[in-house]
């Protein structure tokens, strides 16, 4: 199992303008030009410690019927998680609209925290002549065995009692090992 801690995370403006104005919310309405939104990326990014667990279990697996996406050679898991620093970006209080944008930031760096892990893993893939599926998102009772099987602690991810990932920026997906058709790049 493979842990890192405090990767650098670069969260870009034009990537939150665009997911905003997908979310229907109207940044310059809020307040927000780009001076304005890159202070807050800027505060952001210091505020967050992202963070991955990640580990290949290899066929035959007991759990993987209830953990992998596509049955394949093997399957990896990824936990990653933000840490709680993003609450203290959003005080009681707070405007709607800061609200939903500070959702949005947390949203866009849970992805590139588990986009950092699925790009190391599919390096190795490719060592094995092998091709990752789509990420698939876990939810309900794969989580906890998720955090079992990767010891979730060690990030310090939990479970709440809702059955959901505790801190609530934290996310966990799983990926199939498919082998390389060798036919395919015989073309």
């Amino acid at each position: 199992m493979r842990k890192i801690i405090g990767f650098k995370l670069v969260l870009r403006i034009h990537e939150t303008k665009r997911r905003a104005k997908k979310a229907k919310l109207d940044l310059a309405a809020a307040g927000f030009d780009d001076l304005a939104l890159q202070k807050l990326l800027d505060e952001a990014t210091a505020a967050v410690s992202p963070r991955v667990l990640f580990e290949t279990f290899k066929h035959p697996d007991p759990d993987q019927p209830l953990l992998s996406p596509i049955p394949g050679l093997a399957y990896s898991l990824v936990l990653a998680s933000l840490g709680d620093g993003l609450t203290a970006l959003a005080p009681e209080g707070a405007e709607e609209p800061r609200l939903r944008l500070l959702k949005i930031i947390e949203e866009t760096a849970l992805e590139e925290t588990v986009r950092f892990a699925t790009t190391l893993l599919q390096d190795e893939a490719e060592k094995d002549v092998c091709e990752l599926s789509p990420i698939s998102p876990l939810a309900g009772e794969a989580l906890s065995a998720v955090l079992r099987k990767l010891s979730g602690v060690k990030i310090g991810v939990g479970l709440g009692e809702d059955g959901g990932l505790v801190p609530g920026a934290s996310s966990a997906v799983s990926l199939s090992w498919l082998s390389k058709s060798k036919a395919k790049g015989k073309r």
